[in-house]
């Protein structure tokens, strides 16, 4: 999933080392504003094993960003509620106006010959505006 706002603060970290294979770990909270006419604000969890993710996260603070995260649901053992866990694994800085590539796939050369006679059917999205349709 992924939610575009404003990457306004972040609320804590902690850090430590696994106790299974003794590797060290980091988490932290940030929150990000969702604007519109009622803005709405978002925490999520950031886990930062060895690839400097919270860094890259703390250097775009203050800037409008597009996250992208999971939501998993757990249960709490001592008393039998559930609470939802929203992990980030991915930030971009949001640019307005920014295209999203496209893709192409190539043509199969196995088909080449395979469909003459039909007419080619006209390139979809011919007009490169980023639009699906």
């Amino acid at each position: 999933m992924e939610i575009t706002g404003i990457l306004h603060q972040k609320l804590g970290q902690r850090e430590g080392v696994s106790q299974s294979n003794g590797n060290p770990w980091k988490i932290a909270e940030y929150l990000v504003e969702i604007p519109g006419q009622y803005p709405r604000h978002t925490v999520f969890k950031v886990k930062d094993g060895q690839v400097g993710r919270i860094a890259r996260f703390d250097s775009l603070m203050g800037k409008t960003v597009t996250v992208s995260f999971d939501i998993d649901a757990h249960k709490n053992e001592s008393d039998g509620r559930w609470f939802n866990d929203i992990v980030a694994w991915g930030i971009m800085e949001y640019v307005v106006g920014r295209k999203i590539p496209q893709t192409t796939v190539a043509p199969d050369p196995a088909q080449n010959g395979a469909n003459e006679g039909q007419k080619a059917a006209p390139e979809a999205n011919a007009n490169n505006d980023g639009l699906p349709f």
